[in-house]
């Protein structure tokens, strides 16, 4: 026989309460963090849900008076490294080649994605195309800092490393999305 399990108990209206509370107001800011990380709305909207199903589970560790955002961004970020992981173990490449950027050779496809709208129109084309380039890390910590403008601490507990490594990362990723950027605007010359 095995260990007997722990009956599941049944939704507390107060957990409920606060994951409602969470999803009003944090929801699209979450979304839009997951969608950044994995660069497609099917995975985006998979690890915002994971998210707040984790929310649900742990609602009382959260530390009331600090940043709801970074816990929550912390806990995508961990589901995300975790997803990453297992397909490393599945495919030869670290993102399968579905979650690739698509081409539509000068057309637009059908269903425009709001969100992809947005990001070209607030970066530029040159800018949105090279953020996809970077790895998960790096596209993340620019992220974080340039478009969220979080601050070191608040992304070195977001990520789950030092203050240093945070800098260095981020002094690395700004460094190459430059030169992905201006090779961009070449090609498009």
């Amino acid at each position: 026989m095995g260990v007997p399990r722990k009956p599941i108990e049944p939704p507390s209206d107060e957990a409920s309460a606060f994951l409602e509370m969470a999803m009003d107001q944090y929801g699209k800011a979450t979304y839009n963090f997951a969608y950044r990380l994995t660069g497609n709305e099917s995975d985006a909207r998979d690890l915002a849900q994971d998210a707040f199903i984790r929310v649900y589970r742990a609602w009382r560790s959260f530390q009331p008076g600090t940043s709801f955002l970074s816990w929550i961004y912390r806990i995508i970020t961990n589901l995300y490294r975790d997803e990453l992981r297992r397909r490393k173990g599945r495919f030869q490449e670290e993102i399968p080649e579905d979650n690739a950027p698509q081409e539509y050779g000068g057309q637009r496809p059908m269903a425009v994605d709001p969100i992809e709208d947005y990001v070209a129109g607030q970066l530029g084309e040159p800018l949105a195309k090279a953020l996809a380039q970077l790895s998960p890390e790096q596209r993340q910590v620019v992220v974080l800092a340039d478009i969220e403008e979080y601050s070191y601490q608040e992304i070195a507990d977001i990520m789950g490393c030092s203050i240093g490594t945070v800098r260095s990362r981020l002094h690395r990723a700004r460094a190459l999305l430059r030169r992905l950027v201006t090779r961009a605007q070449q090609e498009e010359r």
